[in-house]
């Protein structure tokens, strides 16, 4: 007989430095695959103006986020369940009335997901792409952030800078990196060594290679086709990518051993202040 093991709920704050890196396919697939493996999941799409997770996985609706952030309807009244069992709360995609989560804003979200804390193993938050003082506060919110780095010049520098402000304002003090849209494992590992190398030596932040993704021209086609890639083509690399993604991550969650989660009363001090 097994023995299933058991551990608190884990929120995990899914940023990058700059847009075009290929972030919500990295969050939208990864939601799948810790679903996949039986671990009870929930992406919040904290998109307040360029949505995208909702079009990845091919759930739109006209009930996002904002109806949340607004006091307008409930957590319950918004959430939609997908495939492999995943659940999503959708971003905005398009003008909304909220670009900003302001203190009222995140007490309303805490106390709409606060009844359902214990029906989570993981609520993974993707981040709008950049550096707002918003997005930042949630981020450092978070019991662990993933930046999700690609070999673009301007994906180094943009990812520096946001994970130099996590560090020195926000005090975060470990961050997991997935590299995106290289050619194997070994340049993958290339890169975040290269991304690591500066950042230890300048902000004296604990980085960790979670994995890499390769490209694959299968998440182009799974996107145009409105379904998430590990859902429609299971045997490509990217796809086998996402998995591996996914077991290092619940692993590492397991080793961390949180007692609870930080993310609740960490915005609640916010909303308060």
């Amino acid at each position: 007989m097994s023995l299933k093991v058991t551990r608190n709920l884990q929120v995990i704050a899914v940023a990058s430095g700059k847009g075009g890196v290929g972030k919500t396919n990295v969050i939208a697939n990864l939601t799948a695959a810790l679903s996949k493996i039986k671990q009870r999941t929930l992406l919040l799409d904290c998109d307040l103006g360029m949505a995208d997770a909702g079009i990845v996985l091919g759930m739109n609706s006209d009930r996002t986020i904002e109806d949340i952030l607004t006091g307008r309807r409930q957590y319950e009244d918004v959430v939609q369940q997908g495939v492999f069992g995943l659940n999503l709360v959708p971003g905005v995609n398009g003008a909304g009335r909220i670009m900003e989560m302001d203190a009222v804003a995140k007490r309303r979200l805490v106390d709409s997901l606060r009844p359902w804390t214990k029906s989570f193993d993981y609520i993974l938050l993707d981040n709008p792409s950049g550096a707002s003082s918003s997005s930042l506060s949630l981020m450092a919110s978070a019991d662990q952030v993933i930046l999700v780095l690609s070999s673009e010049p301007t994906s180094f520098m943009d990812g520096y800078a946001l994970i130099k402000l996590l560090a020195l304002e926000y005090k975060v003090k470990e961050i997991l990196v997935v590299t995106n849209m290289v050619e194997d494992e070994t340049e993958g590992r290339d890169l975040f060594r290269r991304f690591s190398d500066v950042s230890a030596r300048f902000l004296g932040i604990k980085l960790h290679h979670l994995g890499s993704v390769p490209r694959d021209s299968h998440i182009r086609e799974a996107v145009l086709r409105k379904r998430c890639c590990l859902d429609l083509f299971p045997k490509s690399r990217a796809s086998e990518a996402f998995e591996r993604l996914a077991h290092r991550l619940n692993d590492y969650s397991l080793l961390k051993k949180t007692k609870r989660s930080n993310f609740f009363s960490s915005l609640e001090m916010v909303s308060a202040s």
